[in-house]
């Protein structure tokens, strides 16, 4: 799915916008997070946090200041 499928979704607040960005940009988020945290369960719960944070937060995104 593409990146602003995504966006879309989450404006939405179509649930699938939080499992496809977790699944698009999940790899990408896991290895920032490794070498923070170096339990599998706590990556897994910031992985979590950073999703919903990004719910929360979407009608605050502005791609005009970047991706």
């Amino acid at each position: 799915m593409h990146e602003k499928e995504i966006i879309q979704l989450l404006r939405d607040r179509d649930e699938r916008g939080a499992s496809e960005l977790a699944s698009h940009y999940g790899p990408m988020m896991r290895y920032i997070i490794a070498p923070i945290l170096p339990n599998d369960q706590d990556r897994e719960e910031c992985l979590s946090e950073v999703v919903m944070l990004v719910w929360d937060k979407i009608d605050t995104y502005d791609p005009r200041r970047g991706k």
